[in-house]
Parts: structure tokens; C-alpha cells; sequence
């Protein structure tokens, strides 16, 4: 039985820069309200909201200080349910993103952890001897020095290791553990529809707290393999409990702490074996991949080849962490950009799986370097000046008109528009048939026509330089062409089959004959065989 999530094509929202209704210069829940309208006729099926949750925003709500309540920044809980509510009306689903890795140090659980090894949330956070000493060479990733930070009022030290004002949890613990159990049963029954699970691979750490063995690899190592402190074997029966309380009606989505896809890969457990974990889980190939037919082809059939079996894949070129892929893929003239990011844009939507955009990204949004003076993103500050290790430039506010701030908000916004607003805007490629905006709805409304697309199998074929091609089909029913040419030159494609073009260069004809064809400049053709 196929589930909604399968069919679905995701949309990260990141909610700080998506739609301010207050005038503050902060993105909230309202705002996000205000463009469900937009986001249904983009053509997309489920909104991924990163996390709202009460914070002291050191680190922009990855930590959280209160599981069940909402930011005031954001709005209030009954802005939430209201979201729900709105986008459940509108088809929509909603995903939350729940960080449970670790907790503020403002977190009431902390704040009595820390005060005494008596108090009963104390073993729900890893500790150090307690002669304070450091246990072992783990290391805080912001801060690019030890993991362990002292706590004066018991000796000892407490683990953290992306910034120092985010203790981690021990879901070793029975008792932390039904404590996120009970938070997810929360949402659930406020309608929520699934998880986006925050480095859910680092949750369990080795119970000996042994030392990492050596790596050559600065970034994004810092000279550890991080065998130890993160992606443990017991992390597979926390994902599994975790199964038991959304069920198959609610998503599961994994992000696994490492580039390696096969760590991605085991996360969804066994599926056809009666033994499933994950729902779906993040591959972050694509997002170290550079602008090659090859190598994404090549990224792709690796994930194929590791998913076992039952496992439904997912694609990704852009998230809240890495720098937009638009400007990854950006060529030496504007016109080149702009036609990659539409051949990316196919890529994404016609490949076997389901895609998460990144809000943006229909309209191609890019990076821009910004002054030490308005950074607010504490990697990107503690690692100036290189700039390639901060966040701030893939989370600008959204651009949605060429009026003042974008149109993003009436107030001072809490990051830089990017400069190119007022040409690169949504109101503008709404009205310009040929934009990327544009290119985005029609791949998207390809998706619901044609069930090769959302569910089919997917056949590569080998086709020469420069050119991405293979088939999408449904066994005993139809087949779609899929070829994009990853060139600004024009290529040729030699075809077995005749077939009716559905998308193509604009003027093209609309029968695709047998023989030789060519495809112009970054041009998709997307064709139903015969």
C-alpha cells in the first residue's frame, strides 16, 4: 500500500525568513499562514517547518527550551494548531522538526540536571567523571575545541558537541526516553504529520566514552572518525520506538550525522523484512556534487544500489545548512545560472523518490557574502572569515515581491535581502512564463499528471557527453523519456522510440521521432514513449 508521503514532494521552510506578519523583522507562523495559498499553487504536498519551539535562539531554535510550546517570536501555540488547521484544509501536510540530539541549557530538564547528581533529570544528560576531568578527545563542532564544558555545582562536565549552550541527551535512560516519546504523541495529536529528525543518527554515544581514532580530514571531521560520539548501533532501536508511535499514517524523516550514504541507507531499517525504522532519510550526495551529468548520475544509481529493500528514496540539492544550489551550480553568465537551475529543478522532480525544496529555490535564490557586522549564525561567527562555514547566506528572508525588504516583512529584517530582490522575486517570475518559478510549477504539475513520475521504476541510460537521460515506468502501463543536457552547447540525443513531447524547448516540435535529436542548451525534454 502506497502512503502519502511517498508521492509527496516536501518543502523546507525555514520559518525565521519565510513571511513576517508582525512587522518585526522575524518570519512567524501567521506569515507562513499567509502563503499557504502560494505554496498549493506552486504544487507541492508537504511543509517541512524548522523548529518554532521556545528557544533563547542561540542557535535560531536547534535550541530548544521547551518541547510543547512556541516561541513568541514565532507566534503561539494556537498559531500553530491554526497552521495546522490551514493547511490540512488546503491538502497540506506538516512536518515539525523535532531536535531532541540535545536541549537548551535553558531547558528546565537542564537546569535541574545541572544543579544536583541527586535530581532526578540528571541521568538524562551525559556526563564526565566526577573529578571533572575530560573523558575522552570528542570535540564541540562550533566551538572547534573539547566537547566537555564544566559544571561547577557538581564537578562534573557535561557533553556537548556542536556549541556549549546545547547540553545531549542520554537516550540511554528509560526515563529521557519516554519524555520525547511523550512529546512526539503531543504533536501527533495535535495533527502534526511527521518528523524531520535533527541528526538523529548522533542520539546514542558509545557507553564506554572511548576516544575517536585519528582522520586526516579537517572539514568536516576535524581530524576524528566519529565512531564514538555519534551513529551507534542502538540508535536503530530508538528508530523503531519511534515508528511505533507515528505509525505509517505519520513520516519519519532522518537526518543521519555524516556524508556517508550508506549510514542514510540502514537508517530505514528493513522494510521488506517486517523490520522497518525511518520512514525516509536525507542523502546529502547531491549536495557535494558539482554541476556533472556524471557524477549526479553516478550519485544517484549509489543510492538506488544502497536502499534495501521496500525503502523509498529521497533527493535533496538545498536545506537550511548548505549553501544554496543555485549558487553551487552557477555559471560565468547569468543565463547559464538560470538555465542550471532549471535542469536541476528537473532532475529533482523526475528522479524515483521524493524531493525536498528548499524554500527559495523556485525562484533560485542565491548566496551572497555578509559583513561580520550582521551575522547572526554562531558557526559563520566563530569560523570568520571563512565564509564557506557559515549558514547566514542559505537562510536570507524570502523574496517575494520588489518592494521594500522584499516583501518579506514591513520592519528591518533579521538578515539581508540578497541584492538581486528586486529583480529575482516571486511576483516577478509569476508573470514570466519562461522563469524558474515557472519551470517549477509545470515540473510539478507533471508529477501529479503522470504516475511514472511519483511511483514509477527508473531505467538510466548511457547517452553520450554532457547528457542525463533515462526512463520512468510503470510496469505493464506507460513509459516517460527523461533527458537533460547538463552543456550550455547543444547536443545530440539518439532515440530508439517515437514519442509525444510533453516538455521541451519552447517552439519545439511536439512529435519526438526516432533517430537523432537535438537538444538545445541546458534544455529538459521530457517525452512519452510510444
Amino acid at each position: 500500500m502506497r502512503r502519502w508521503w511517498q508521492d509527496a514532494v516536501f518543502y523546507q521552510i525555514y520559518p525565521r525568513s519565510f513571511a513576517d506578519s508582525d512587522g518585526d523583522g522575524v518570519g512567524d507562523l501567521r506569515g507562513i499562514i499567509g502563503k499557504l495559498d502560494y505554496l498549493r499553487g506552486l504544487g507541492v504536498d508537504a511543509l517541512w517547518i524548522s523548529p518554532f519551539f521556545p528557544s533563547p535562539q542561540r542557535d535560531w531554535g536547534y535550541d530548544v527550551s521547551d518541547y510543547r510550546g512556541v516561541d513568541p517570536c514565532y507566534g503561539t501555540l494556537e498559531d500553530a494548531k491554526d497552521l495546522l488547521a490551514a493547511a490540512h484544509a488546503r491538502g497540506l501536510h506538516i512536518l515539525f522538526d523535532l531536535v531532541v540530539n540535545h536541549s537548551s541549557d535553558e531547558h528546565p530538564w537542564f537546569k535541574a540536571a545541572r544543579s544536583s547528581t541527586t535530581a532526578p533529570e540528571h541521568d538524562w544528560y551525559l556526563w564526565g567523571p566526577s573529578d571533572g576531568s575530560k573523558p575522552n578527545n570528542w570535540v564541540c563542532l562550533f566551538e572547534q575545541g573539547p566537547a566537555w564544558f564544566p559544571n561547577p555545582a557538581t564537578g562534573e562536565r557535561y557533553l556537548s558537541t556542536f556549541t556549549p549552550f546545547q547540553p545531549e541527551f542520554n537516550w540511554r535512560d528509560p526515563g529521557l526516553r519516554r519524555q520525547i516519546f511523550d512529546i512526539m504523541q503531543y504533536w501527533c495529536d495535535l495533527g502534526v504529520d511527521g518528523f524531520r529528525l535533527d541528526v538523529a543518527t548522533a542520539y546514542v554515544k558509545d557507553a564506554e566514552l572511548r576516544s575517536n581514532p585519528f582522520s586526516p580530514n579537517l572539514i568536516p571531521d576535524l581530524f576524528q572518525r566519529h565512531v564514538y560520539d555519534r551513529n551507534r548501533p542502538e540508535v536503530h532501536g530508538i528508530f523503531r520506538e519511534m515508528r511505533a508511535i507515528t505509525g505509517d499514517d505519520r513520516v519519519l524523516v532522518g537526518e543521519t550525522h555524516g556524508r556517508d550514504p550508506a549510514l542514510a541507507a540502514a537508517s530505514y531499517g528493513a522494510p521488506a523484512e517486517g523490520a522497518p525504522e525511518l520512514h525516509l532519510n536525507f542523502n546529502f550526495d547531491f549536495m557535494e556534487t558539482g554541476w556533472s551529468a556524471k557524477a549526479l548520475r553516478a550519485a544517484a544509481e549509489r543510492w538506488y544500489a544502497l536502499l534495501p529493500e521496500g525503502a523509498w528514496p529521497v533527493f535533496t540539492l538545498s536545506n537550511h545548512d548548505r549553501p544554496r544550489h543555485a549558487w553551487r551550480f552557477r555559471g560565468a553568465r547569468p543565463a547559464v545560472t538560470e538555465g542550471r537551475a532549471k535542469a536541476a529543478a528537473a532532475l529533482l522532480l523526475t528522479l524515483r523518490g521524493s524531493p525536498f525544496l528548499y524554500y527559495g529555490e523556485e525562484i533560485a535564490m542565491g548566496c551572497r557574502r555578509i559583513p561580520r557586522a550582521m551575522l547572526r549564525d554562531p558557526l559563520g561567527i566563530k569560523t570568520w572569515p571563512l565564509g564557506f562555514l557559515g549558514r547566514d547566506p542559505e537562510r536570507t528572508p524570502m523574496q517575494w515581491t520588489a518592494g521594500a525588504a522584499a516583501g518579506f516583512s514591513t520592519g528591518f529584517p533579521w538578515l539581508p535581502i540578497n541584492p538581486d530582490w528586486e529583480e529575482r522575486n516571486v511576483e516577478a517570475q509569476l508573470a514570466d512564463p519562461g522563469s524558474v518559478l515557472s519551470r517549477y510549477r509545470e515540473l510539478l504539475a507533471l508529477r501529479r499528471a503522470f504516475p511514472e513520475l511519483r511511483e514509477g521504476g527508473i531505467r538510466f541510460m548511457d547517452a553520450g557527453r554532457d547528457l542525463l537521460v533515462y526512463t520512468r515506468f510503470v510496469e505493464g502501463g506507460g513509459a516517460l523519456l527523461v533527458a537533460i543536457n547538463f552543456s550550455d552547447r547543444p547536443r545530440s540525443l539518439e532515440l530508439d522510440s517515437p514519442g509525444e513531447v510533453i516538455l521541451g524547448e519552447e517552439g519545439g516540435p511536439a512529435r519526438l521521432e526516432a533517430g537523432r535529436r537535438r537538444l538545445g542548451g541546458l534544455e529538459t525534454l521530457i517525452a512519452r514513449l510510444s
